[in-house]
């Protein structure tokens, strides 16, 4: 009996090695699909996409997985998204290039046709983009069907160096003498965004400049705010007022050239100006 028994666990240990041949393929009792985002303890997954003004969109990341082994030929699928429960607005965060998929041969994993249009989600905001997988090759695992994609954008700003800086000036009180300023100027880099500017008066606080010579002031250092592309200036302040951003002449940045425009007009004499920075 006791021959027998181990005879037994002797083809069985044998039978096991045989189907376990070191490297090869694991292979599952079930082919199912899955969204990646939908595996987590939330079903949701926050992706993050460099925001950089440039009218580019960006490939989502949105991942559809392979719950089994890798296939010899692709496997197809489908889905759709979940408008009623999602925040985020098709054309206007995101667009969906096509509602079908491929997971390749030899694969895991395929990402689905969307794509970010990150220019339009501004900083701290998260909206989101619940989809549904709908069908394919083979079943979709319903505990893993649906999965809320949380959008978010970072930023690198890069404006510290040298420019020269056209100002013109639209009103002050030494008009037409002072009409129109060229000078270099530095954006030193303060971190997360933030420049400081000696001269951002563009030049008529300046010595030998009117200003200067009629009441002895000295070159205007100033803040300015890269957030995504979107220029903002601290509310500078020369000896009589303050000087704020001109709501009638937005500020801007082109991430093409790398020129800055600003605009500044005071509280209470409205003295105002124009700023372009080129870099050199």
């Amino acid at each position: 009996m006791k021959k027998i028994l181990y005879s037994l666990i002797v083809i069985m240990a044998a039978t096991f090695t045989a189907c376990e041949d070191p490297g090869s393929a694991l292979l599952y009792a079930e082919e199912y699909l899955e969204l990646d985002a939908a595996t987590t303890v939330t079903g949701s997954r926050t992706y993050n996409y460099l925001r950089v003004n440039d009218g580019v969109g960006l490939p989502s990341g949105f991942v559809v997985n392979l719950g089994a082994a890798q296939s010899s030929s692709p496997i197809n699928f489908t889905f759709e998204i979940d408008v009623a429960n999602s925040t985020a607005i098709e054309n206007l965060h995101f667009t969906v290039d096509a509602t079908t998929g491929t997971i390749p041969a030899n694969s895991s994993t395929a990402e689905l046709p969307i794509t970010i249009l990150d220019d339009n989600i501004n900083p701290g905001e998260a909206p989101t983009v619940v989809i549904n997988l709908t069908g394919g090759d083979i079943a979709v695992n319903p505990n893993y069907q649906t999965a809320t994609h949380v959008l978010q954008v970072l930023c690198e700003s890069n404006l510290g160096g040298m420019y020269t800086m056209v100002t013109t000036y639209h009103r002050h009180d030494f008009l037409p003498t002072f009409d129109t300023n060229t000078q270099d100027v530095e954006l030193v880099d303060e971190g997360d965004g933030v420049y400081s500017i000696t001269g951002f008066d563009g030049g008529l606080y300046a010595a030998g400049n009117p200003y200067n010579t009629s009441y002895g002031t000295s070159a205007l250092t100033n803040k300015i705010q890269d957030v995504c592309g979107a220029i903002t200036t601290d509310g500078a302040s020369d000896p009589w007022q303050q000087l704020n951003a001109d709501p009638d002449r937005p500020n801007s940045y082109d991430a093409g050239t790398g020129v800055i425009t600003f605009s500044v007009v005071g509280s209470v004499y409205g003295e105002n100006w124009t700023s372009v920075l080129t870099p050199k």
